[in-house]
């Protein structure tokens, strides 16, 4: 896409975001079951002691994230929608400038390591872990296939990456194999993808692509907040299972990881349709009108579905975890009933973002991620001593909320775009929390609360017009152009 390029007919761009939404859903729908497998079959044969072991390890990696990437990728998805016939050397410069980072945070995660409490064996499975680190530059050119549209790419190569890693599980159970391996096995997962990516991408980007040195520091300057948002980012995501780890047990740890693990499935959901609507928002934000129809439609749909969400998994934790898990991990269900509704935050968030790196006002993703930071790790600082896990679930979704949907109101420029979030995320909560309610009035049968809940909640926003007649035309419209497209 090219902002000189005429612009699309609205049946066709339709066509085309359905079409790589439906792939990218349906791609991630398949590699969801695949990571469902693979987490139940993890739990099971690791038990929850060497499961809080693994998930610390790739928590505290996660801190470091942000050095790593340094938020470069949503920048370079934003030139490169501009300016795609210098695609291949934007990307080649986003690579070198990521090499340099990912060494140096290498380093830095490893001396840091046995000073945060990763000593002796766990000390082994972080320098294991850094391996991931170090490969991440050959992941970034897997951006041209969100610029193009062309997103099956990414989405059959990810399907296959948890087939792998579903095989890799399976063969180390049937080995009896030590933590050490699984960790290894998630390396060599990672490795194999991102040279899928990096053979996969060339043929998007020309091959007399450089590197552009002399723009490598506005790259660095643009990207800067969106570095500062990610390492705060990943304190509010990952800092609860770090704080479980040091301050109550791993065997803790690994309820609550085996409860983060499920609720972090679907949490796919909202980039599989913000993949497609990034390019086109980034090339719409100069026609306000059109940037405000796509920002508004895209809120209610994504805040429905995230309601919608919360709805079967509490009313269905208890079922999920046994069949997930097996009795062993019981005390993640109700855990999983609390950390569910961080996901509306989630989705809400996950937009929020690409709005405002569209916009080119990516300097206050740096207000939710510090706000969010700050205040769950004073909540978990209060709650884990009283509540141990059900304090950490509390935090979480408390700080979410005051991160994506709370503190951005208070800025001029931002509010606009938060209080358009809020009017429909606020009647898609409530009618979730009474439909919650009555399922949980029914005296027995998990699938039938299930049911009753979803039933509910679908006439709410029927009858509340959150889901209405202009959607249906417009579901159509786009469903036309898509098979239009195929002929």
């Amino acid at each position: 896409m090219s902002s000189t390029s005429p612009p699309a007919p609205k049946r066709q761009l339709r066509a085309r975001v359905l079409t790589n939404t439906v792939v990218v859903i349906g791609g991630r729908a398949i590699a969801i079951g695949f990571s469902a497998v693979a987490t139940s079959l993890l739990a099971r044969y690791l038990g929850s002691e060497e499961l809080g072991e693994f998930s610390a390890v790739f928590a505290y990696m996660s801190l470091f994230g942000w050095l790593a990437t340094f938020g470069i990728e949503s920048i370079l998805v934003r030139e490169t929608s501009r300016e795609r016939a210098s695609a291949g050397s934007i990307v080649r410069t986003g690579v070198a400038l990521m090499t340099i980072l990912c060494v140096a945070t290498t380093i830095l995660a490893l001396f840091i390591a046995p000073h945060a409490g990763y000593r002796d064996k766990l000390l082994v499975l972080v320098a294991i872990a850094t391996i991931d680190t170090l490969i991440a530059p050959l992941r970034l050119p897997g951006l041209v296939f969100q610029v193009d549209l062309q997103q099956w790419y990414s989405v059959g190569i990810n399907v296959i990456r948890q087939a792998l890693w579903l095989g890799a599980i399976i063969a180390l159970r049937e080995y009896h194999a030590p933590i050490a391996y699984v960790v290894g096995a998630r390396v060599a997962v990672a490795a194999v993808e991102a040279l899928l990516i990096w053979f996969a991408s060339r043929r998007f980007v020309s091959a007399n692509s450089r590197i552009l040195w002399h723009k490598a520091p506005h790259f660095i300057k643009e990207s800067f907040p969106i570095a500062i948002s990610t390492l705060l980012g990943g304190v509010y995501l990952r800092i609860d299972q770090v704080m479980l780890h040091n301050m109550v047990s791993d065997r803790v740890l690994g309820q609550y990881a085996a409860a983060v693990k499920v609720s972090e499935l679907f949490e796919t959901a909202p980039s599989a349709l913000l993949f497609s609507m990034a390019p086109i928002l980034s090339v719409a934000a100069a026609a306000q009108h059109q940037f405000q129809i796509y920002q508004s439609r895209t809120f209610r749909y994504l805040n429905v579905c995230a309601a919608a969400l919360c709805v079967v998994i509490t009313a269905g934790a208890p079922l999920i975890v046994k069949w997930l898990y097996g009795p062993k991990f019981a005390a993640a269900a109700p855990l999983l009933e609390i950390l569910i509704w961080s996901e509306v935050s989630v989705f809400f968030g996950a937009l929020v973002l690409t709005l405002l790196v569209a916009r080119n006002l990516q300097r206050y993703l740096m207000v939710p991620t510090a706000a969010g930071a700050i205040s769950n790790v004073l909540l978990n600082l209060y709650l884990i001593p009283r509540y141990s896990a059900t304090g950490a679930a509390i935090a979480t979704v408390a700080s979410y909320s005051i991160g994506w949907m709370v503190i951005l109101l208070f800025f001029p420029e931002t509010r606009p775009t938060i209080y358009d979030g809020w009017k429909t995320a606020l009647p898609a909560l409530l009618i979730a929390a009474a439909s919650v309610w009555i399922a949980s009035l029914l005296p027995f049968g998990e699938v039938l609360r299930v049911v009753a809940g979803l039933s509910t909640f679908i006439v709410g926003t029927l009858l509340t017009g959150l889901i209405h007649r202009e959607d249906v035309a417009f579901a159509w419209s786009a469903v036309a152009g898509m098979f239009a497209r195929a002929g």
